[in-house]
């Protein structure tokens, strides 16, 4: 009887870590999303995550909403931290396996370190000037023997994120995981659109990252603010700018239906209708 109760009250627990984690995150994309759409549209800059952030702060209520997304974050990372040591989804123990449990854990850890722009928007009432963060941590890489080689799978780790989130879109692998209602089957091919438009921005940062890593040139690594702001340089970039940026908001569509709707494989009763 103990034990029962352990396994409800830890599945309880993991469900409101990771529907919270969902939330806030794609809270953050819908301000990405929303702000390259208006920048396409009236001129301006776009913002990457942290600048979503900064924006989120100078709203009334900022301070509030910015203390829920950054507690969202850091609740998705221990979500995804205990997703992949304990493989909830079902992942398996072979190489790919392996490779995919380390992906949600480097997810995570991504997330982890959003939620520390968060706190420290919080804690100073202002987003840090330091320019583009990408450049500098490449940088500073680069002055240590091993540096470059950092930089460079640092570049190529984030362009097999982008490449498997342009797969996962394509075979719409993430509907086994999500309920099956009318409602998000009403929504399923905007999730597909979300999810190759966030895919598309990491190929561009993951390129220029692995790009500056090959060149020992630190200037040209990008965030995710960068990559848009390049976006919008190219021919016809303000359309490309506003097609990515409605992406985006699909992609924050897609993380608030994983928030309300999505199962734990490992967790789910084995009869629970899913839209794969």
């Amino acid at each position: 009887m103990d034990g029962e109760y352990m396994v409800n009250n830890l599945n309880t627990t993991l469900g409101w870590l990771m529907r919270a984690g969902y939330a806030a995150r794609g809270l953050v994309y819908l301000v990405v999303g929303a702000l390259a759409l208006f920048a396409a549209i009236n001129g301006g800059e776009a913002e990457g995550t942290t600048g979503a952030l900064a924006y989120i702060f100078s709203r009334p209520l900022g301070a509030f909403l910015l203390a829920f997304v950054a507690a969202g974050l850091f609740a998705y990372t221990l979500w995804r931290l205990v997703d992949g040591v304990m493989d909830l989804e079902n992942e398996g123990d072979d190489a790919e396996g392996y490779a995919n449990r380390a992906g949600q854990i480097m997810s995570g850890l991504t997330h982890a370190v959003l939620g520390v722009s968060a706190l420290t928007i919080l804690w100073k009432g202002h987003a840090s000037d330091d320019g583009n963060s990408a450049a500098n941590w490449s940088a500073m890489l680069m002055q240590h023997p091993a540096g470059r080689a950092l930089v460079i799978a640092a570049g190529i780790t984030t362009l097999g994120v982008g490449i498997y989130l342009f797969i996962k879109a394509w075979q719409a692998s993430y509907r086994k995981d999500i309920r099956c209602t009318p409602v998000t089957e009403r929504l399923a091919p905007f999730l597909r659109y979300g999810l190759a438009a966030h895919g598309f921005v990491l190929l561009i940062v993951g390129g220029l990252i692995l790009y500056a890593g090959l060149t020992a040139h630190a200037e040209h690594a990008v965030g995710f603010g960068e990559a848009l702001e390049k976006l919008e340089t190219q021919p016809f970039g303000r359309t490309l700018l506003g097609a990515t940026g409605v992406g985006l908001m699909g992609f924050a569509l897609y993380c608030f239906v994983l928030s309300r709707y999505r199962i734990v494989p490992r967790l789910a009763p084995s009869d629970l209708p899913t839209l794969g």
